[in-house]
């Protein structure tokens, strides 16, 4: 900008002789200052000279700024053709088909979609710029210079394909990442199993090299990698979690999201997205503790974000801690408020901290992880358990709590002991949930404050002037910038002063039943213990009873709470789906008001039209709430982009603990049926399948289709012909992990979500093509999971483990351990091949043992079909020296020895 205002000036000053326009003009007059350094009378050459050369700088720093947008937003990546250089090889490697595999990755990649079309390299130097640029006809050179000016494009790859002759990845590409902006390239090696898995760790390579030095890196989740070296295995493993958990396979992204904080731990933006499909599962403790892990890394310590939390005062300097680092703290009300609404379904977790475990590692790994949250858990949240210690202390006891120190540790020793899990006390589980209710409330409370401080930092409400010139002038097309908010403004604060404090009220409720809640003395009694943190915010509280009245306040606060967009520039510039579904889960909440005979009789008025006289207030009073959180998902679906309805369709239909007595309404059903046509029907008079129904049905469609895939992949290995010893025990070594977990996860508890990916990676690696094509693993939370009757999955799983380990020196795994062990001792002897017979009769017998698998889960109800699998794992031949004349064993000659 500076050079281009000297250039202005100087032909400002060297157009004031020129009369052949009107001089006032300040146009004409700079036009004519710039004809006269190319070709005016009236100035001495030297100073033609100099304004020659400063219009040339000028050029030059336009061509750089130009050079720098395009690799800055970042421009198009021209993909060359790679190059063959396996000349030795026996089989030609396809070329064309790589090269297409590496910009489908790239495209995939959502951030650097390639040119696909022949691009025109921009110059890579000034002079090649400017070398045929004729001063003598500078009228026609001015457009093809112009024409430069704007580069085609900004990046350049390209490769060589590469093969090696050891290793477990002989295929390798050297990629080239050539970037015009500043002359630069970068060049590395990448190997792979096969080929398309080579050209896949390419392509991450790429963007990986790209994303810390463009403007994408600057968003979330790759903001703290912006000019840094982005390791390729951190966006790999979160680009795949991102899409495994896109298309319902909840298991392995769990697995990649696991692996992505690996390489960044400290990342709040993936912890918030891993919580939030450990939610989709409900493992409510799990996501709980992620979250509460994340919650102070904004930079506060865990102290610091404690005592801000309960904070009394309205306006401490610790509130504006976001109007100093936006961009730092933004990401971190994701986890916030993730970590709020796991706290506000408190029943999930109230349900799954009491349940009793087993016995076994996994077991005492929990174990381990529930006391170490509970740990946190006191510590952050005992202001709310105030009340309930000095209750259960008695009048006099806590009357001699004289500090504030002491009141504070009754409280946590109270709430120690009520984490502590039991096996019976249904007290102690109903006062937990009124704690954890309370400190959802307060989370939010604090969220909303800090949401609007760090909107007002990060101006986010003037994305519209965004939106209006593209609007206006499509040519100005521009790569979108959404804001890095977990959520909007209204979406908040309904969570804040509607769905909060609702639950809250159901859960004292609740607790009102079986005792009498506990009530602090006056804030100002002596002795001022109670001015300290304890929960005492009560304006927001309702009424639990099912009248009229109290829905009205309901409905109230919500048209409230949407109507703030009208004169709040931070919800602008339309109520978006999140703000309608939150509101039409706090009207679901709000049935829970209404006794289990309500439900029944609208249930049974639905179906009568002669009933209308008979219908009582309440059973009126709970249809509208229906219709009314109906009518706001009608809006969050119309708000929504069809896609998006579709990936979200589970949490509604299932997952959502807060629609779970709204979905055997019959408007719900009715709005089921309208926005999603193919979902399954379900009887009014049959329970909803709730999740944990549809992850058995979901592990047993795993299992059988696991079977499949490894029946299939033995039967076409028994085809193959003469295989190497080596790449026989290479299949034995994968097929006794695949049994091992197996055998783990019929143990049980085969909810875990570990065990399940662990059996998908042993099959995968057994054959990744067969896996692929199979459509392996299948997709969890399906339609098909909500119309199935598994019945008892867990003592199916637990007969079938106890079936392979009633032999288990003859079960498939031991046989598995003891075959790669005779072929691990034949290859040191430098015995390379085994017999086609032999390899034929051991791929037989383990395609059957699978078959048998499948058919087993099959038909649980089968005894037959019991004797048979029972059979089939404990009949795979052992290895044995040829002398030994046993019919069900297979042996193999070892030179230098006599058998084995």
């Amino acid at each position: 900008m500076t050079t281009t205002l000297c250039v202005l000036a100087a032909a400002w000053w060297a157009g004031e002789a020129t009369h052949t326009w009107v001089a006032a003009e300040a146009a004409p007059r700079i036009l004519s200052g710039l004809a006269a350094f190319f070709g005016g009378s009236h100035i001495s050459p030297g100073l033609r000279l100099g304004g020659l050369l400063l219009v040339l700088l000028a050029i030059y720093v336009w061509w750089r700024a130009t050079r720098s947008a395009l690799g800055y937003q970042p421009g198009p990546v021209d993909v060359q053709q790679l190059v063959d250089a396996t000349s030795d090889a026996t089989t030609p490697p396809p070329v064309d088909d790589l090269t297409s595999h590496l910009r489908m990755q790239l495209s995939e990649s959502s951030l650097y979609p390639p040119t696909t079309v022949p691009a025109e390299a921009p110059p890579t130097s000034f002079l090649d710029l400017l070398g045929d640029v004729d001063l003598e006809k500078f009228g026609t050179a001015i457009p093809r210079l112009l024409g430069r000016l704007r580069p085609k494009l900004a990046y350049r790859i390209s490769g060589v394909l590469r093969v090696r002759e050891h290793g477990t990845e002989p295929y390798g590409i050297t990629v080239t990442l050539t970037a015009y902006v500043f002359s630069g390239a970068r060049a590395t090696t990448v190997w792979g199993r096969d080929w398309e898995q080579a050209t896949g760790r390419a392509a991450y390579w790429v963007v990986a090299s790209l994303l810390p030095v463009t403007s994408a890196g600057k968003r979330p989740p790759w903001r703290q990698w912006w000019a840094r070296e982005l390791p390729p295995e951190l966006l790999r493993a979160y680009q795949e979690a991102k899409s495994l958990s896109s298309r319902q396979r909840y298991d392995e992204a769990l697995q990649r999201y696991d692996d992505a904080l690996k390489y960044d731990p400290q990342n709040p933006y993936i912890r918030a997205e891993f919580a939030g499909v450990q939610e989709k599962l409900e493992l409510a403790l799990d996501a709980l503790d992620t979250c509460q892990r994340g919650l102070t890394l904004d930079g506060q310590t865990a102290d610091r974000y404690n005592n801000r939390l309960w904070v009394r005062w309205r306006l401490p300097p610790r509130r504006f801690r976001y109007l100093c680092h936006p961009h730092r703290f933004q990401e971190v009300l994701g986890l916030r408020y993730r970590n709020a609404i796991i706290l506000g379904t408190s029943e999930r977790v109230v349900e799954e901290w009491y349940k009793i475990e087993g016995e076994g590692p996994s077991d005492d790994e929990r174990h381990k992880m529930r006391n170490d949250l509970r740990r946190v858990l006191v510590e952050r949240y005992w202001p709310a358990a105030v009340d309930f210690a000095l209750a259960e202390e008695g009048p006099r006891a806590a009357a001699m709590h004289d500090t504030q120190h002491e009141v504070e540790q009754a409280a946590r020793d109270w709430l120690d002991r009520q984490l502590t899990p039991k096996r019976a006390d249904d007290d102690a589980q109903q006062q937990v949930r009124v704690v954890l209710q309370r400190a959802s409330a307060q989370e939010l409370y604090r969220l909303v404050q800090d949401d609007l401080l760090a909107r007002l930092a990060g101006c986010t409400w003037l994305l519209w002037l965004r939106q209006l010139i593209r609007l206006l002038w499509p040519p100005s097309y521009a790569q979108g910038s959404a804001s890095s908010l977990p959520s909007t403004h209204v979406t908040l604060v309904i969570n804040r002063d509607v769905w909060a404090p609702l639950r809250l009220t159901w859960a004292v409720s609740d607790l009102r039943k079986k005792r009498e809640m506990p009530m602090l003395p006056p804030y100002h009694a002596k002795p001022h213990r109670w001015c300290g943190r304890a929960y005492s915010r009560h304006e927001q509280e309702f009424s639990w009873s099912a009248t009229a009245v109290a829905s009205e306040k309901i409905e109230t606060r919500i048209r409230r709470a949407l109507k703030r967009r009208i004169w709040r520039p931070f919800s602008w510039p339309s109520l978006e789906w999140q703000d309608h579904y939150n509101a039409a889960c706090v009207y679901a909440v709000a049935m829970n008001r209404f006794p289990a005979e309500v439900e029944s009789a609208e249930v049974e008025s639905a179906g009568d039209e002669m009933a209308g006289d008979e219908i009582s207030a309440q059973v009126l009073d709970y249809r509208h709430q229906a219709e009314l959180a109906v009518q706001q998902l009608e809006k969050a679906v119309l708000r929504a982009e069809s896609g998006f309805t579709m990936l979200e369709r589970s949490w509604m239909l299932f997952e959502d603990p807060d629609l779970n007595l709204l979905r055997r309404a019959p408007v719900f059903l009715n709005f089921e049926r309208t926005t999603y046509p193919r979902a399954p029907r379900v009887d009014q008079e049959r329970p909803r399948s709730t999740v944990r129904h549809l992850k058995d049905s979901y592990v047993r469609r795993l299992l059988i289709d696991a079977a499949h895939v490894m029946e299939q992949t033995w039967q076409r290995r028994s085809k193959n012909g003469p295989v190497t010893i080596e790449t026989l025990s290479d299949w034995l070594h994968t097929e006794e992990k695949a049994w091992e977990y197996f055998r783990r996860l019929a143990h049980g508890p085969h909810d875990r979500w570990a065990a399940r990916a662990n059996l998908i990676q042993a099959v995968q690696q057994s054959d990744p093509v067969a896996a692929a094509h199979s459509e392996f693993p299948p997709r969890m939370l399906q339609d098909v999971d909500a119309e199935a009757d598994d019945g008892s999955l867990a003592d199916l799983l637990k007969s079938m483990a106890a079936d392979l380990e009633e032999n288990e020196k003859n079960s498939t795994a031991m046989r598995c351990h003891d075959w790669y062990t005779i072929l691990d001792d034949a290859i040191a002897a430098g015995v390379t091949q085994m017999p086609t017979a032999k390899i034929h009769a051991l791929c037989t017998q383990y395609a059957a043992a699978w078959l048998r698998l499948g058919t087993r889960l099959r038909l649980a109800e089968d005894s037959e079909t019991a004797v048979k699998f029972r059979e089939a794992v404990h009949r795979i031949p052992e290895p044995a020296p040829e002398f030994v004349k046993n019919p069900d064993s297979i042996s193999i000659r070892v030179s230098g020895t006599q058998g084995v």
